[in-house]
């Protein structure tokens, strides 16, 4: 009875037990385990980088195979360095935004206007207002804003070739501002100042919205790279819906959308 009894006792703590081997095999299982899910997040690490290193844009070529442009025959016209407008452009049907507070002091491309003044009266439907702070500039307007840059840094101490060199830093030369095209517009919900606009719920709506409108936020600090020009989130550019909407989608800026166009139909052109 005693030596059953003791069966009793031993049995259910023996199964609980494990074996030797069996703790070498969970040992090696865990650390494969381990080593395997280390490797899978080495593997994308790996592809992000490629991804972000590669400036000839992944996104570029993942976002045409998706949907092919061969269709679209036109693009937005890039302003910059490299392209600069000539002294006597000047777009046609250049119209003032009077309606809206600060309107009559701006004025923008007939097309773009209208698409603005429709995005205001959506903005307003949801109890938010916007400023249209500058629009349109000429080639001549361009020239004295840098002129006068220039005019105050020399006010502030810097020599008259440090100021040519700083003013270059902080205006478009004339010719090379995207303003003259007459479809972009600089906003805010003060004609006084962009400070702090990323806070605003002005701004967060654009975001959100702006695409469904046909207009893009120009210049970000994620595609200063491409652009050259520093993060503006208070610039809108009038791009036209269908390509706002795909470089939303896409997430592409200008230059990349631009790239991706021509990839796909080599006939396209500018708009001008």
């Amino acid at each position: 009875m005693a030596g059953k009894g003791t069966g009793k006792y031993y049995a259910p703590v023996y199964r609980a037990k494990k074996s030797p081997m069996k703790l070498r095999r969970i040992k090696i299982i865990k650390r494969c385990a381990v080593i395997a899910a280390a490797v899978a997040v080495v593997a994308v690490s790996i592809a992000a980088f490629q991804i972000n290193k590669d400036d000839s844009s992944s996104f570029v070529k993942v976002a045409a195979s998706e949907q092919s442009l061969a269709g679209v025959s036109s693009y937005p016209r890039i302003v910059d360095h490299s392209s600069p407008l000539p002294e006597d452009y000047v777009p046609e049907n250049l119209v003032t935004l009077g309606t809206l507070p600060n309107g009559d002091n701006v004025t923008l491309r007939a097309d773009a206007a209208e698409a603005f003044l429709t995005m205001c009266s959506a903005m307003s439907e949801d109890g938010l207002g916007i400023v249209p702070v500058r629009g349109y500039v000429s080639y001549d307007e361009q020239r004295n804003v840098l002129s006068a840059a220039a005019d105050r840094l020399v006010a502030e101490g810097a020599s008259a070739e440090e100021a040519q060199k700083l003013a270059a830093d902080e205006v478009s030369a004339p010719g090379e501002d995207e303003a003259q095209l007459g479809t972009s517009i600089d906003v805010s919900v003060s004609a006084d100042s962009f400070d702090s606009f990323t806070l605003t719920e002005q701004y967060q709506w654009i975001c959100a919205n702006a695409r469904h409108y046909g207009f893009i936020i120009r210049y970000t600090s994620a595609n200063q790279k491409y652009t050259g020009v520093k993060d503006k989130p208070y610039h809108l550019r009038y791009v036209g819906k269908d390509a706002a909407e795909f470089m939303a989608s896409s997430n592409l800026c200008l230059e990349e959308y631009v790239r991706a166009v021509k990839a796909d139909n080599s006939k396209a052109k500018p708009e001008i």
